[in-house]
């Protein structure tokens, strides 16, 4: 997380004065078992983008589950070098899950989120 500073915080690159949260992270993903890569205490709302910058051979493609409880809320699915910026609302894990069956196979990227609470 490179989320901290005194007056400036720089935050998935862009420099701001204010961030209420910022969340930054790779991932590392492999076959098809769900990877939890983010997972709130409470419902949020968040803007951000996820990258899948590397598989192997034998895996072509990512999806990256939005859910509140066991409760999917939205879901995309990401290719070899993609990006995704994203707006979701009401949610509380991200979780990615792999297209490939053998457990030889896997990908990579990075998460780059800014949540935002309820009251």
């Amino acid at each position: 997380m490179s989320c901290l500073g005194n007056t400036t915080v720089i935050c998935c690159g862009i420099k701001r004065h204010f961030v209420q949260d910022c969340v930054e992270c790779s991932w590392l993903i492999f076959n098809q078992t769900p990877t939890i890569i983010f997972q709130a205490n409470k419902i949020v709302s968040a803007s951000g983008t996820i990258e899948l910058s590397s598989t192997t051979s034998g895996m072509t493609t990512v999806d990256v589950i939005f859910s509140k409880g066991a409760t999917i809320i939205k879901t995309f699915t990401l290719e070899n070098q993609q990006c995704l910026a994203f707006t979701v609302v009401g949610f509380d894990t991200i979780t990615l899950r792999g297209d490939s069956p053998s457990s030889t196979e896997s990908a990579s990227g990075s998460l780059c989120l800014t949540p935002r609470y309820q009251i």
